[in-house]
């Protein structure tokens, strides 16, 4: 059986998604209640791999299981008993055996939540920029991200990958209760990409850099022109479109 997964987490004492030796991370605390629960060893296949400290509220997950002891609809329960807290499976389904969360997602969206004051129970979950922000600027300077583009600039240096090629399909800036908010949608991602994105968008507004600054970036393609990477903390993978 071909099982899909939507599940949350904390990812502030996560080391990443994706297995790594000697760390913890969501997919080895998966697999190994998967394998309490079916009695056999279990690779979870994810959308998407997640940075050290990033968060998901709609994570896609699938795994393959020759194990019928508990219906496909109901495991999402006593597999929540076998978690951590910091992991929370929402819901779990039969999908065709042909389906994989990674290949098949069409597109994957972001969200990264900033807010000006300290607030004791969300500053695990929000960057703290004491600064006004100009929402207007910043959707106006979306434009230059958006569409099919080469975003070597702005991953990581330590990227293995073919192609820097990525499509963005929406970004903007927008304000929810006391909190501004960037939501990114595009067909993939790269290492580090949403949160060096955030940082120019911050440099932009404190007037650091320019929006010619910007297409230089991406002319150039060279990431030591392109700002630090922000802080973790405030990145949710929101949700996986497939």
């Amino acid at each position: 059986m071909n099982i899909k997964l939507i599940i949350q987490y904390d990812g502030t004492n996560f080391c990443g998604s994706q297995v790594q030796k000697d760390q913890r991370t969501v997919q080895l605390e998966l697999d190994s209640a998967l394998e309490k629960l079916f009695g056999q060893k279990i690779i979870s296949v994810f959308s998407g791999r997640t940075d050290s400290g990033v968060h998901a509220k709609e994570q896609t997950v699938n795994f393959v299981t020759n194990s019928s002891s508990v219906p496909p609809e109901r495991i999402e329960y006593p597999l929540n008993n076998l978690l951590p807290r910091d992991i929370l499976v929402l819901s779990s389904e039969l999908v065709e055996d042909g389906f994989n969360s990674r290949f098949d997602a069409k597109k994957r969206t972001y969200r990264y939540f900033i807010r000006r004051k300290h607030e004791l129970f969300r500053s695990k979950y929000s960057l703290l920029y004491p600064y006004d922000i100009d929402i207007e600027r910043l959707n106006s300077a979306a434009e230059l991200f958006k569409g099919r583009r080469d975003f070597k600039a702005f991953c990581s240096a330590q990227a293995e990958v073919k192609s820097h090629i990525c499509d963005i399909k929406k970004l903007y800036f927008f304000r929810e209760n006391d909190e501004t908010v960037m939501e990114i949608s595009s067909n993939r991602f790269l290492h580090n990409m949403v949160r060096i994105i955030v940082s120019a968008f911050l440099e932009l507004n404190n007037n650091r850099i320019s929006e010619n600054d910007i297409l230089n970036m991406f002319e150039k393609k060279n990431r030591s022109l392109s700002p630090k990477t922000i802080s973790p903390k405030g990145l949710f993978l929101w949700k996986v479109e497939y």
